[in-house]
């Protein structure tokens, strides 16, 4: 397969806008993950009643469709039905000669998803994923060149290639459920020793809450605001430094960096709003640190341990929370319900057991859910190189056949 044809010869591109027809196609989307399928599918995102796409793009049946502002990330594929799309995206017809499997391989294959990088035009780079508004343009993807392989070797090549990643696919679909089996039993073994402790024969009690249930007849109900002191931090993420000497704990769950600290204690904090999900990121930390301002922080602990409370809180605030607010969507936390938060506080010595086992089952379980990933970014990997080679003719379709 030394020889070329440049994509201009296998695709040209259609720009015909839906007008009337908006109302009578699907609305379509593309991802990185799953090509082109349905919004209503791919997301909780659906059309709005009063939304106006009639100047979205029509795309029929077998054409290529790009997000050309994740054209470098692989965010493409062929339309399985005709439908509608954002007017940004590149809808290209395919010549009926090329196998639409065998292009989709190729245009998502590590080298051409390297070639459609140094292609996007934006402001910034690609390789530290900062470019502003990207976009491949329709003609420098034209420009490129494909391995010119007959229709036979096409079909031979899409086909090993359907075989052999529903394999891997598989395979990571099965680990990728494991994950979740040990997320579950991470959960079930923290809330159980979260509200009955570690004695299965201990006395049981009314909690006074109808989630919480019974509780060991010697652990008390306190509001948090008994337990500790609850403040913000008072800086903007626009403030951190790559090489910052302390830990800056913002409103997703990436940690930053800071040049400077405003707190020196034992605390769990939680974003009041953003990004990471409320009432979804936790931090624990005993030392120097930074925090948002709209960060959380909960420090100065009385007749409870820093880190019991972090494993109580970052388990039941959001059920709990989420049970007795107005706002069902959880879009942002307020003090009033932090400090009336109730926690289940068992005696000290207690509290230390239970940190304790949870401290030592959650670092097993959590040992195994890195491996586990780690095993699926390697099979990610295998795929990724085994669609490169088969495109390229490292892997001869007919010998594997």
């Amino acid at each position: 397969m030394s020889d070329s044809v440049r994509l201009k010869w296998l695709l040209s591109e259609s720009d015909v806008r839906a007008g009337v027809e908006a109302e009578a196609l699907p609305l379509l989307s593309v991802s990185i993950s799953w090509g082109v399928r349905r919004r209503e599918a791919s997301s909780t995102t659906t059309r709005a009643a009063a939304e106006d796409l009639s100047n979205y793009k029509i795309c029929r049946a077998g054409d290529l469709v790009i997000n050309r502002m994740r054209a470098f990330q692989g965010a493409l594929g062929i339309a399985p039905e005709d439908g509608i799309v954002s007017p940004d995206y590149a809808v290209l017809e395919v010549t009926p000669t090329i196998d639409s499997r065998w292009l989709t391989y190729f245009l998502t294959s590590g080298s051409t998803v390297a070639t459609m990088a140094s292609l996007v035009r934006g402001i910034g780079g690609t390789e530290a994923g900062n470019v502003r508004t990207p976009r491949l343009n329709v003609a420098d993807l034209l420009s490129m060149a494909a391995p010119l392989v007959s229709a036979e070797e096409q079909h031979l090549i899409a086909d090993y290639l359907d075989r052999e990643t529903a394999r891997i696919d598989t395979l990571i679909e099965e680990q990728q459920r494991l994950i979740e089996l040990l997320r579950e039993r991470r959960e079930s073994a923290t809330r159980a020793a979260l509200l009955r402790g570690l004695d299965d024969g201990a006395p049981l009690r009314a909690s006074g809450s109808e989630f919480l249930g019974l509780i060991p007849s010697t652990w008390t109900i306190v509001p948090t605001r008994h337990l500790c002191t609850i403040t913000t931090g008072d800086e903007d993420s626009g403030n951190a430094s790559d090489d910052g000497a302390y830990p800056f704990f913002v409103r997703g769950r990436e940690i930053l960096r800071s040049d400077t600290y405003a707190f020196d204690a034992e605390a769990v904090m939680t974003p009041g709003d953003g990004q990471g999900g409320t009432g979804k990121v936790f931090h624990y930390f005993d030392g120097k640190f930074q925090a948002h301002q709209r960060v959380y922080v909960f420090i100065d602990f009385h007749g409870i341990t820093g880190r019991y409370f972090y494993y109580y809180l970052s388990t039941f605030l959001r059920p709990i929370a989420l049970a007795g607010s107005n706002t069902v969507t959880m879009e942002s936390l307020r003090r009033p319900l932090l400090a009336g938060f109730p926690v289940a506080v068992p005696p000290a010595d207690e509290q230390t057991l239970i940190v304790e086992h949870l401290d030592e089952q959650t670092a097993k379980i959590n040992q195994l859910i890195a491996e586990t990933e780690r095993f699926i970014e390697l099979a990610q990997e295998r795929r990724a190189a085994l669609i490169t080679a088969a495109v390229t003719g490292q892997i001869d379709a007919r010998e594997v056949a």
